[in-house]
């Protein structure tokens, strides 16, 4: 094999393991996305729960209403990471 041959083969190698890492990584980072959502719907349960003993007629314990406010912070959040 000629010195090219092989410096080729070495990148390709490199290559291959910097995408593995870099995958790992990603891998690793949506795992503790999940965990956070898996924790914030636990949380969201529970307070609605907690609302609905306290203030059976409150406007958050309806689905609609509180999308609303979800679309909200959403599109806040979204609008100014567009800006940045």
């Amino acid at each position: 094999m000629d010195g090219y041959s092989l410096g080729v083969a070495r990148q390709a190698q490199q290559n291959a393991a910097d995408w593995q890492a870099y995958a790992q990584k990603v891998e690793r980072a949506l795992q503790g996305t999940q965990a956070n959502y898996d924790g914030m719907a636990a949380l969201k349960d529970a307070l609605l729960k907690e609302l609905a003993r306290v203030d059976p007629k409150n406007y958050l314990l309806v689905q609609a209403n509180r999308q609303r406010v979800f679309d909200a912070a959403y599109d806040k959040s979204a609008s100014g990471k567009r800006a940045a």
